[in-house]
């Protein structure tokens, strides 16, 4: 009978090469453009071509201790190693959560109409990405400093002094009064419900703002040849998709730590799934980018081309 550890070891060493194998794709690819083909290069690839390389880091600091632990290898990691693993995951994972936010809100700014009131913002923001770049990587730096002051490795799995573990091997303490750790908790939480609320709000206004463009130009469209097919609508409708996945399973991994958090039975396959679902969006995300992306040759061709839609519209959606 194949046991509950090689299931999990394929399944993290499965995700991994498929998240390492996308994301260093699309990143050669941004790359690729800046440099031989600038003509194609669109504001958006820098905030993507950032998405990647925190994806990649949280899949390195998630993924590969996991298969390590499954595959066998216990305790390999001394204090020094499990500070700087959870602080690089945690700085990680909060710069993805900030980069997949500014997606979010950068391509709502994109399809804006030219006459709203963000107009002014659309055209000033491409200037602003690498501050914001700079705002993100020294606030989350500095919020999950604390990770390196509690974490440590694990000697003996029965200590009572760990509350829970956010690696097999990893643990944070209890050592230090319950205050410190309520309060890092309450500083988590509160830095990713402010970017989740900011993905909401342009979330909801590009799904408005596809609504009302639809209706505005359904009659000029015979039903081969729907508004989804154009790139401008599938780019958003895209981003979209990745805003949903993000929340999906930043959420299923975020329900499953907390019930860790307040359960003193340790229960390390329901630990090991909390850290699976933790890696599905960096794993996950290329791949929707990378099939989004009209720069990168298909496989396949699409007889006949679709009517363009009005001026007035393409003002309004452009692609990212």
């Amino acid at each position: 009978m194949v046991s509950s550890e090689l299931i999990f070891g394929v399944s993290f060493f499965f995700q991994c090469a498929i998240g390492f194998v996308g994301n260093s794709l699309l990143l050669m690819l941004y790359v690729y453009i800046s440099f031989r083909k600038p003509q194609q290069k669109k504001p958006m690839d820098l905030i993507l071509a950032h998405l990647t390389l925190a994806n990649m880091v949280t899949l390195f600091t998630r993924g590969i201790p996991e298969i390590m632990f499954c595959f066998g290898m216990r305790h390999f990691l001394d204090d020094v190693g499990c500070k700087a693993l959870m602080y690089f995951y945690r700085v990680a994972r909060g710069l993805s959560v900030c980069t997949t936010s500014l997606v979010s809100m950068f391509q709502a700014l994109i399809i804006s109409p030219n006459n709203s009131v963000w107009a002014s913002v659309k055209v000033r923001s491409p200037k602003y990405i690498l501050h914001y770049f700079v705002f993100v990587w020294v606030a989350n730096a500095l919020i999950f400093i604390s990770v390196i002051r509690d974490s440590e490795a694990t000697r003996n799995e029965t200590n009572v002094r760990y509350r829970y573990a956010t690696h097999i091997f990893v643990v944070r303490s209890i050592r230090n009064e319950s205050h410190n750790a309520v309060a890092f908790m309450f500083g988590m939480t509160f830095h990713d419900l402010i970017f989740h609320f900011l993905m909401g709000l342009s979330s909801t206004y590009m799904v408005l703002l596809l609504y009302r463009h639809s209706k505005q130009v359904q009659h000029i469209y015979s039903s081969s040849h729907s508004l989804k097919s154009f790139p401008e609508v599938k780019a958003t409708q895209t981003i979209l998709l990745l805003v949903t996945c993000f929340v999906l399973f930043y959420w299923l991994h975020n329900c499953i730590i907390l019930y860790l958090t307040f359960n003193f039975e340790k229960d390390v396959e329901l630990e090991t799934i909390a850290s699976f679902f933790g890696g599905c969006y960096p794993a996950l995300s290329p791949l929707l980018l990378i099939g989004s992306d009209s720069r990168i040759p298909k496989l396949h061709c699409t007889p006949g081309k679709p009517q363009r839609p009005p001026k007035d519209f393409m003002n309004g959606l452009v692609n990212t």
